[in-house]
């Protein structure tokens, strides 16, 4: 079969739905009886993730000269699926052309815009509202991450259960565990990171919760002042929240850098955070999966992620659950970790069995089967 891809997410930094996209391709380029043709908008990428003799890459630039997704999704994208006579396209974000000449599927990794839309500004409400769900309802297949999404897709959009497919995310494959001591403690000097810390990673989204976990810390300090807290992720909050500016109090008050923020790190700064710190803080109003939850588990560590959506499927009986997204609540689950080092043991090892239910390979094997159905 012949398979095109809207591969755009592979253009720039391979976070979200690029992480989702490359570890699908990991193992798609082994299946050499089908061809997958790379659809791309800018430019194509010199990784070798995607250079297979079962792979082509379709550079499709704009003959008008001005630079436009919706252009490239609903004009280029189209016009190039009937002309390269391809069986059957695969989306891996939440849209798909308007006008698709041939079977499609798209990936809906959560519909948090139709649940919750004030966490949206205007235009990303359109262009999710309304074309995600022309997209849902016009694919011939879907595919979601949680048991979760699925239902809640079943519930927003009307779509027969048949039509969705789960395929669990799962740590990305290129992870691994950093030991070396020097490197750790380079990189902790670089951010201004002392002791022991908690880790927050994710975009920050205003159903992330951020504000309240500054606070609990905050709190938990007047105990524990040998910790730090990491927070890695952009602040993209509607309305927007001054969370720089809450940091910044709570710096001022104890005259001493306890919370850092960074809007991105490296990859490899990345697994020196997950490796090195001390347990993770994930807390959500609303999430279609919650990667950082099994993350953290690949690296030995601790989770605390909040009692809802798919946060209760994913975390299972391995996390600590945060009953509700309070500072009061987020507060009380810090100190159990940090005070009863046994539990803190008992969550490690569950998260080591948790694990043990992901696996991109699985998630790659699932989607093709379905797609070749």
């Amino acid at each position: 079969m012949k398979i095109g891809i809207d591969a755009r997410s592979l253009e720039f930094s391979n976070t979200g739905v690029g992480r989702y996209l490359s570890n699908l391709l990991k193992f798609w380029k082994k299946e050499k009886s089908n061809q997958f043709v790379l659809y791309f908008k800018n430019k194509t990428p010199n990784d070798e993730l995607i250079d297979s003799d079962n792979f082509e890459k379709v550079l499709l630039k704009n003959p008008l000269g001005f630079s436009s997704n919706f252009f490239f999704q609903h004009f280029l994208l189209s016009y190039a699926l009937k002309r390269d006579k391809i069986d059957f396209f695969f989306s891996p974000f939440y849209l798909k052309p308007i006008y698709c000449p041939v079977r499609s599927s798209i990936s809906l990794h959560d519909i948090s815009y139709e649940v919750h839309p004030e966490w949206f500004d205007f235009k990303s409400q359109f262009i999710l509202k309304k074309l995600s769900k022309f997209s849902a309802k016009t694919a011939d297949k879907i595919f979601t991450v949680s048991d979760y999404s699925k239902s809640e897709i079943i519930k927003y959009y009307h779509i027969g259960s048949d039509k969705i497919t789960v395929t669990n995310l799962a740590p990305d494959n290129s992870f691994h565990k950093i030991e070396n001591l020097d490197k750790i403690r380079d990189i902790k000097e670089k951010y201004g990171i002392k002791k022991k810390y908690i880790f927050c990673v994710g975009t920050i989204f205003s159903r992330r919760r951020i504000p309240e976990i500054v606070e609990a810390f905050e709190k938990i300090l007047n105990k524990h002042r040998d910790y730090q807290l990491l927070i890695v992720g952009k602040n993209v909050t509607y309305p927007f929240i001054d969370i720089d500016n809450k940091i910044e109090m709570t710096n001022n008050k104890f005259k001493e850098k306890k919370i850092i923020h960074l809007d991105f790190v490296s990859e490899e700064e990345l697994l020196i955070f997950y490796s090195s710190c001390d347990f993770i803080v994930y807390l959500s109003d609303y999430e279609g999966f919650g990667l950082p939850v099994i993350e953290a588990q690949f690296f030995g560590k601790p989770v605390i992620t909040s009692y809802n959506s798919s946060l209760v499927e994913v975390g299972g009986d391995s996390v600590e659950f945060v009953k509700e997204n309070t500072a009061e609540e987020v507060q009380k689950s810090i100190e159990r970790i940090i005070s009863d080092e046994d539990y803190k043991n008992e969550l490690i090892g569950k998260g080591s069995e948790n694990l043990k239910r992901f696996s991109w390979e699985k998630c790659a094997k699932e989607t093709l089967n379905r797609v070749l159905s």
